[in-house]
């Protein structure tokens, strides 16, 4: 099985370049700013030459060639399949969570803590993979243009696979398959990464629902802090704690929030810049 591995630095500041360029076999691309995750893979991409791409975060540990022989075997043996995930686990071997579903008003209820005790919250099939661990054929990322470029972080690959699924093909998760994934070694300023996917959910809302449906968001997202405000004195002090800390989080992009339907579009790619947390 032929194959290669092409490495796209997004402007890091450290040795990077050095110790890539000393490994044989590897295509090195050094961008010159950082222009966020989505647009940093389509660069790597866009030079790419094999049937089958695997995108790899660098804070993912694959032990175990099984986690990529497994997605080349599925996909190989079904044409309708877009996009292949395997399960995240921590560094100690617990399961990662992760928002497999795309931009569902339920899963925002779901953390309404009175409508959750009325209406419990109900499974929903996957149909979004986890951005870390990607196995998508060459010809679907090139029919589905790629990532998005107006989202910075987050939120992109389940906008990738939204596309992917308007486009007539499946997302698959590989359960009995698993990668190593030091969630959140790659951002390591927890307070900006909590604001930008604040962000980033925001503007995924916009573009899958459109104007109507982003302010549906905005209304079911506060209607749940006034709801949970008044319901979470009968809980625990950390609940609490977390609560401010999210609602602090979610606020602070307002000013972004009213910016979302002005400078972006639903069309991907139209943004007139990427949207980015301070």
């Amino acid at each position: 099985m032929s194959y290669e591995i092409i490495v796209v630095d997004n402007n890091s500041q450290d040795d990077s370049k050095q110790i890539i360029e000393k490994c044989k076999n590897i295509k090195y691309i050094g961008s010159a700013n950082n222009v966020g995750f989505g647009a940093g893979n389509n660069i790597g991409v866009n030079v790419s030459s094999g049937k089958y791409l695997l995108l790899i975060n660098p804070d993912v540990i694959i032990e175990d060639e099984k986690a990529i022989t497994a997605c080349l075997h599925k996909a190989e043996e079904d044409e309708t399949i877009g996009v292949l995930g395997c399960k995240m686990l921590n560094e100690d071997r617990s399961v990662q969570s992760f928002t497999s579903t795309i931009a569902r008003y339920g899963k925002i209820l779901d953390r309404n803590l009175l409508f959750s005790k009325i209406i419990p919250p109900k499974k929903y099939k996957i149909e979004a993979i986890m951005g870390a661990f990607m196995f998508i054929p060459s010809k679907i990322m090139k029919e589905c243009k790629g990532f998005d470029p107006d989202f910075f972080m987050y939120s992109e690959e389940i906008d990738l696979c939204n596309r992917i699924r308007k486009l007539g093909y499946k997302i698959v998760f590989l359960e009995d398959v698993s990668v190593i994934h030091k969630n959140g070694g790659s951002t390591p300023n927890r307070i900006w990464a909590n604001k930008q996917s604040k962000l980033s959910t925001a503007l995924l809302f916009y573009k899958v629902h459109g104007f109507f449906g982003y302010l549906l968001y905005h209304f079911i997202y506060v209607f749940n802090i006034c709801t949970n405000f008044f319901l979470m004195w009968l809980l625990d002090n950390q609940y609490r704690k977390d609560f401010f800390k999210e609602t602090k989080f979610y606020f602070s992009g307002f000013f972004k929030y009213i910016s979302i339907p002005i400078l972006y579009r639903r069309k991907i790619g139209k943004g007139k810049r990427q949207l980015k947390a301070k």
